[in-house]
């Protein structure tokens, strides 16, 4: 009889072995079934999908530092909130400040009076020294000006914030010289340059002479002082001029007879100097994911030493010519509108500077929520588990090994029909 293949075998049970074989695969199977239907994930290890693993957690690497940076984005909202808070303060401080420097700027203003509104204006000076040292959050100063970062310098200027109109010119003057003051000149760097205020006055100095008597107010040193020189009218020069306070001020000198008493106005600012503190330099905030996505933020001093107002004064009487006088008062309460200005002005700009800070970290939010939910969504879609398919496949899996069970049992009981051939 020749030889077979699949005959029947004693030592090697053919048949149980290739059903032992299966079942351990669908075995295997249902057991990672089982792990992903009860974790939701299809790759709950290394070896369900390499590549797969390493990208999506680079994805949830990088949702986990957006989510994280919106932490930062919403503290520095916050500290910005808080210092946008007190630099309103300080504006509405500067505000009465300036009401009261408008109603000393009268002569009729008693001295008592005058003492009375100086009085208001030192604590209010004082509350601002308070808010700018105080304000703060978790514990770092903000309005103190240690976190001021790189401030830009700014050139001394000169304003003319009052011209009064003057009697009729020659033809060949400029068509601005009807007015007082023609032009007003100075260096964008001069150095030289302090706060003050410049005021041109006409006085009837005989029966047929007028001039012009040329005050300055010095807001730094709260001083009053007059030019020894008058300066005539009509003096037939055309193009006269003086200097004060390194502000070259030209001036009608062809007017004819004017009212005694008109006045014009000259503000100056002074040169501020670059301002950098690398010790201390502006806030830093993490605003995003990934490494350098940093906004930062400089807040300056706003104590009245920066905003220059710490020496108003709307109350000063000085000697004139050796006789009292409130007209140095006055001439310090007009300097001390001007001044009020300009802080207005810079605490204006630094809240605005602030605004633009915090729409740009209400974007940042935005942009960190946006690119969360799209990271997360792109590692959910290779991590995540397709449930129904995977709920399909486990049934299957699962009448598959109850199936092997069977078919193993009945493969052991094959080897005793050898039993009868010895029969």
């Amino acid at each position: 009889m020749p030889n077979t293949t699949g005959g029947i075998s004693v030592a090697n049970n053919l048949l149980a072995n290739t059903a032992l074989l299966n079942l351990n695969k669908n075995q295997a199977s249902l057991g990672k079934l089982v792990n992903q239907l009860s974790s939701g994930l299809r790759v709950t290890t290394a070896a369900d999908d390499p590549s797969g693993l390493a990208i999506a957690v680079n994805l949830q690497n990088q949702a986990g530092g957006f989510d994280t940076a919106n932490l930062n984005v919403q503290d520095a909202t916050n500290a910005a909130n808080v210092a946008d808070g007190a630099l309103s303060t300080i504006t509405t401080i500067l505000q009465r400040i300036r009401s009261l420097a408008i109603e000393a700027a009268n002569t009729i203003t008693s001295p008592t009076d005058r003492a009375a509104l100086q009085d208001e204006v030192t604590q209010l000076l004082q509350e601002i020294n308070g808010i700018s040292t105080s304000t703060n959050f978790n514990g770092q100063a903000l309005l103190d000006g240690s976190h001021a970062g790189f401030q830009p310098a700014t050139s001394a200027a000169a304003t003319i914030t009052s011209n009064a109109q003057i009697g009729a010119a020659n033809t060949y003057l400029s068509t601005n010289a009807s007015a007082l003051i023609t032009k007003v000149s100075i260096s964008a760097t001069n150095t030289s340059v302090v706060d003050g205020t410049v005021q041109l006055q006409v006085a009837q100095l005989n029966a047929t002479q007028q001039g012009i008597v040329v005050s300055f107010y010095t807001t730094s040193t709260a001083s009053y002082s007059q030019l020894s020189t008058v300066y005539t009218l009509p003096n037939g020069v055309a193009t006269a001029s003086f200097n004060i306070d390194g502000v070259t001020i030209s001036y009608n000198s062809f007017a004819g007879t004017v009212d005694v008493g008109e006045t014009a106005f000259v503000k100056i600012t002074q040169y501020i100097s670059v301002n950098s503190n690398p010790t201390g330099p502006a806030f830093q905030f993490q605003g995003g994911a990934n490494e350098g996505d940093t906004i930062q933020v400089g807040l300056v001093s706003v104590s009245t030493s920066q905003l220059r107002v710490s020496n108003i004064n709307v109350a000063t009487t000085q000697l004139i010519n050796g006789v009292a006088s409130t007209a140095g008062a006055v001439l310090g309460a007009q300097d001390a509108i001007g001044q009020i200005d300009q802080a207005i002005t810079q605490v204006n700009g630094a809240r605005a500077a602030l605004g633009a800070v915090i729409s740009r970290l209400q974007n940042a939010a935005s942009n960190n929520n946006i690119a969360s939910v799209n990271l997360t969504a792109s590692a959910s879609a290779i991590t995540d588990l397709n449930v129904g398919n995977a709920t399909a496949e486990y049934n299957k899996q699962q009448i598959l090994v109850q199936i092997g069970t069977t078919v193993l049992a009945q493969s052991n009981t094959n080897a005793q029909t050898v039993l009868g051939l010895f029969r």
